[in-house]
């Protein structure tokens, strides 16, 4: 469902683009002008994983270039990382028919996350200090990692001649390249003439089913900085 309503944003986003270019051919200034772009703040990956469970909140940073097109319209291309680190006990052990326990009671799951993206975004306010742009685009995220798991196995002997206690490591790196759609919304406030704050929202869905390790969803909130080079 989430895939479907980004699939339809992206519709309708290349559609008001259409408008805004029958509208408007250039900036004020009669030409394309570039800039940069700086940021860093939280995400939050929904589905990441086996069991498709939650995860904690992440660090996010990034930089990106992009073109103002018309004094509506840009284009933005956007490099950011994350490392994301997730943690279980399991408590709860499977019970041996001879007596005593046995299964998985640790797991840790990391895995570093370089995301490209590229992304249109139209400018929905007036002429002003205060801008606010909705994007979106297509991107593809590059993850590399690891996951380690402790396991425990307690048997009984038979005859009560005692316990046989046996607790095993197992580490297994995993690496993948997905395809995802991002969706971003950037509220900026012109401070100077060429220099703005950016406070950012967004999320991006992950085109990756078959990667249990995978992210389904990867929601973000940014504060930064853009500088327009005139």
């Amino acid at each position: 469902m989430k895939k479907i309503l980004s699939l339809l944003v992206f519709l309708l986003f290349l559609q008001g683009t259409e408008v805004l270019y029958a509208q408007e051919s250039l900036t004020s200034s009669g030409k394309v002008t570039p800039g940069v772009r700086f940021g860093g703040g939280v995400q939050y990956a929904m589905g990441a994983g086996e069991g498709n469970g939650l995860t904690a909140v992440q660090p996010l940073g990034g930089a990106g270039l992009y073109l103002n097109v018309t004094s509506l319209f840009r284009i933005g291309l956007d490099y950011n990382y994350t490392r994301m680190v997730r943690e279980q006990s399991n408590a709860t052990l499977s019970q041996l028919p001879g007596g005593g326990v046995s299964g998985e009671v640790y797991r840790d799951l990391k895995t570093h996350f370089h995301g490209i993206n590229l992304t249109g975004e139209i400018q929905l306010l007036p002429a002003g200090p205060v801008s606010f742009y909705a994007g979106t685009g297509a991107g593809v995220l590059l993850a590399a990692g690891n996951l380690y798991t402790i396991g425990i196995k307690n048997e009984v002997k038979p005859d009560g001649a005692g316990n046989s206690i046996e607790i095993k490591g197992h580490n297994e790196g995993h690496r993948y390249v997905a395809p995802y759609i991002p969706v971003t919304f950037s509220l900026e406030y012109a401070f100077l003439p060429q220099v703005a704050m950016c406070l950012g929202a967004g999320y991006r869905v992950v085109i990756d089913g078959k990667n249990v390790f995978s992210p389904d969803v990867q929601a973000f909130a940014t504060l930064g900085l853009r500088f327009d080079l005139k």
